[in-house]
């Protein structure tokens, strides 16, 4: 079987499948890897209930004090200040999309973070992604 990096040098797409690790936190890593690329979006970022960052992909360093915010940025009695004028949660120079799921009774966040300028180019303020991310979490934490 051919490795990823010999699908790149041949300038075949890799596919999923070639991109999975046995690693829990290697593996919601390339989770989240592959919903970022797909969406275009600059950075996705997982929190526990307290804030603790459980995994993240790109950004610019400061996943941990997202993930910190993400317990209070998902509660909107907690946000209205953060909401802009078109109803959507803006970080500095970034818009935010927020989900908050359950594991095993647990409580998670997720929080897709788009550059402004990229704003309209992703799907549903990157929904689709947070809903794959979700999806993810829930089927690798329940193995």
């Amino acid at each position: 079987m051919a490795s990823e990096s010999d699908f790149v040098k041949k300038g075949q797409a890799s596919e999923r499948r070639h991109r999975r690790s046995e690693c829990l936190a290697d593996a919601l890593r390339l989770q989240l890897e592959a919903c970022r690329d797909d969406e275009g979006l600059a950075a996705i970022v997982v929190s526990d209930e307290l804030g603790f960052c459980l995994a993240h992909s790109g950004g610019d360093g400061g996943h941990d004090e997202l993930a910190a915010n993400l317990p209070m940025l998902a509660d909107p009695a907690q946000r209205p200040a953060l909401v802009d004028d078109d109803g959507e949660l803006r970080g500095p120079g970034a818009v935010l999309a927020i989900t908050t799921f359950s594991i095993a009774g647990s409580r998670f966040h997720a929080c897709a973070v788009k550059e402004s300028a990229a704003a309209t180019e992703t799907s549903a303020s990157g929904t689709d992604a947070l809903a794959r991310v979700a999806s993810g979490f829930t089927r690798m934490l329940a193995e």
